[in-house]
């Protein structure tokens, strides 16, 4: 029920952002270059970017995932 929900809010998330779960994993792929070589502006406007849009990148020690989130945007208003 609960991961029901997650993949509802998600859906929905990628709807509001104009994305596609495909379009998010590149910009995962991506950050995580950015991180690789040692690019930290690089790799945080890319999370920044997607917080703007409602999707907040969680790192952990098997990888990085996504959440939605609020709008960055929306907490600044």
């Amino acid at each position: 029920m609960v991961l029901q929900v997650l993949d509802e809010f998600k859906r929905k998330a990628l709807k509001r952002a104009n994305l596609t779960n495909e379009d998010v994993n590149i910009q995962i792929q991506e950050r995580a270059a950015a991180r690789a070589a040692r690019e930290y502006t690089k790799s945080d406007n890319i999370r920044k970017k997607l917080a703007s849009l409602g999707i907040s990148l969680m790192d952990d020690p098997q990888g990085t995932t996504w959440r939605p989130c609020v709008r960055v945007e929306d907490v600044v208003r």
